[in-house]
């Protein structure tokens, strides 16, 4: 394939994929983060453009995936280095900002893992074959991992919204 060829199929594969990559990207990080990231994902096309499968929404998701993985890994570090470096220095209180929503609550409750699996079903609305092809494991494996997710989902949800009654309040005393 030569350069004008392997440029019409990247454009073409950009202007049918780049709206759904960016969404799924803001979906999961704030919106300058989310450019970055399908900056990157067209960037990594663009080096493996002839290993992109026909039904390419999938692979690029899973690209997206990894490349925001490697940003919050970076960040992670970026943050125990902060931490790091304010251990010799007081402390003040940090605003964490829940929001009032049990069903919210309970999600930011589950893993990554859990939270990315309901997330590429319910919310990207991939068939369950294409949410497997981002995670890189069979439909199966997918299947019962969107059904434990969804269980914990349910037990978390419970879990916030149970109040506390005078026996759990004993509980807690013991």
């Amino acid at each position: 394939m030569d350069e004008a060829e392997r440029r019409a199929q990247l454009e073409a594969l950009y202007v049918a994929h780049a709206r759904a990559v960016l969404l799924y990207a803001r979906r999961r990080t704030d919106h300058a983060t989310a450019a970055d990231v399908l900056s990157e994902v067209f960037v990594v096309a663009s080096r493996r453009l002839d290993e992109v499968p026909a039904d390419s929404l999938p692979w690029l998701l899973a690209c997206a995936r990894r490349v925001l993985w490697h940003q919050q890994r970076a960040e992670r570090r970026r943050f125990k280095l902060v931490e790091r470096l304010r251990a010799n220095t007081p402390r003040t209180a940090l605003a964490v900002d829940l929001p009032d929503d049990a069903l919210a609550r309970a999600f930011a409750m589950l893993s990554d893992r859990d939270r990315e699996v309901l997330l590429l079903t319910a919310w990207e609305g991939l068939a369950t074959e294409q949410a497997a092809r981002v995670f890189g494991c069979s439909p199966q494996a997918f299947r019962v991992r969107a059904h434990r997710a969804r269980k914990r989902l349910a037990s978390a949800l419970a879990a916030v919204e149970a109040p506390l009654t005078p026996l759990t309040m004993e509980a807690c005393n013991d």
